[in-house]
């Protein structure tokens, strides 16, 4: 399990020392009753990688939102079992909070996480030169018609959300280029990264190491999308970070949805736009969907196109002639030798489905050791 942005809750009883000075103090009193008393921190004031600590007097809970950029170096890593002590050690450094270490693993709890995957797509594709290629692949994988596709930072040309229409739950599916990411200096995003790879040792060959990876990430919300979706019994950091099941591969088979033959994936890598024109597309498809109506039953199909056309144009249709696409009669046996070996072999893909293949294949295979 690899976690970025996340909010955790820390009770008082596993934190050894409050330092409010520098904090915003804020109470509501109600009926005589303090029904508010928190001090709190924004982001402007914390450092790249922590965006907001509240603490809770009423409640005596102190909640801290950051993300796995305070790791520095260890960014790409995430937050997981074997990072996590480093990330208390950063929020600790501030002075602000004193958290115990082991206190806060057993009895702190997640209220949002963002899990991540970081896809090398060197083995199969250059993502400087074919980017756009991956998005259009992306793109047409989609399936479950629960979900929208957008675009993820159109500006830079970063990468493409799927954005499910589900009110109970976010369900949300980011794949984007982290390298692109990295790059950018301008704007709040911008910005913040000046600030995060200020602090790295070697900026430069940092984000160079990021050039051919596809980022992926699932938002998760609410205690019941943590618990469900990554199969553990509870919210705490100890149970999601030891026994929780990445959920990135589930959301994308549920977006992808890939026990649906996607016909548009398979008529994109039949026929290749620098070879067939859509005349050329429309009129082989029409010609096939034919063939398989009348069940390749070359009698049928016979007396069929003789329905429709004169003697002359019959072998024109049939056998085949000047400018002719592909005729009827060669069409018949070739078509059905085709679907039957599709019906013997049902694990062959299309060619553009071997990038969903590869980037769900990753993602299963990415254990923290």
């Amino acid at each position: 399990m690899r976690i970025d942005s996340n909010s955790i809750q820390v009770p008082f009883d596993a934190i050894n020392h409050i330092d409010t000075t520098y904090l915003t103090h804020q109470t509501q009193v109600k009926n005589g009753n303090v029904i508010t008393d928190t001090h709190s921190i924004n982001s402007i004031d914390l450092p790249v990688g922590l965006s907001g600590i509240i603490i809770d007097n009423n409640r005596q809970v102190v909640k801290i939102s950051g993300s796995a950029k305070l790791l520095d170096e260890s960014y790409l890593d995430g937050v997981n079992i074997n990072t996590f002590e480093n990330y208390i050690d950063k929020i600790n450094e501030l002075g602000i909070v004193e958290l115990d270490k082991n206190k806060t693993f057993e009895s702190g709890i997640y209220h949002k996480i963002d899990t991540t995957n970081n896809i090398d797509m060197s083995p199969l594709y250059d993502l400087d030169k074919e980017w756009s290629e991956i998005l259009g692949y992306l793109a047409m994988a989609k399936r479950n018609h629960r979900f929208n596709i957008e675009d993820f930072d159109k500006k830079h040309n970063q990468g493409i959300v799927y954005r499910g229409d589900q009110k109970t739950e976010k369900n949300r599916l980011i794949l984007y280029r982290k390298y692109l990411d990295l790059l950018r200096t301008t704007d709040t995003k911008g910005s913040s990264n000046k600030e995060f790879l200020s602090r790295l040792k070697n900026p430069i060959k940092f984000i160079e190491s990021t050039r051919s990876i596809l980022r992926v990430e699932t938002n998760h919300t609410t205690f019941k999308s943590i618990r469900l979706r990554h199969k553990v019994n509870t919210n705490t950091i100890k149970d999601v970070l030891t026994n929780g099941v990445n959920y990135n591969s589930s959301m994308l088979d549920k977006i992808t949805q890939p026990h649906r033959e996607n016909q548009l994936l398979m008529l994109f890598n039949e026929y290749k736009p620098d070879e067939h024109s859509i005349q050329d597309v429309i009129h082989l498809e029409g010609i096939k969907n034919i063939i398989r109506q009348a069940n390749y039953d070359e009698k049928v199909l016979k007396h069929f196109v003789k329905m429709y056309t004169t003697e002359s144009m019959f072998r024109w249709w049939w056998y085949g002639g000047k400018k002719s696409v592909t005729p009827f009669r060669p069409l018949i046996d070739e078509l059905k030798r085709k679907d039957l070996e599709k019906k013997i072999d049902t694990n062959k893909s299309p060619q553009a489905h071997k990038v969903i293949e590869y980037i769900k294949t990753s993602m299963l295979t990415d254990k923290v050791a």
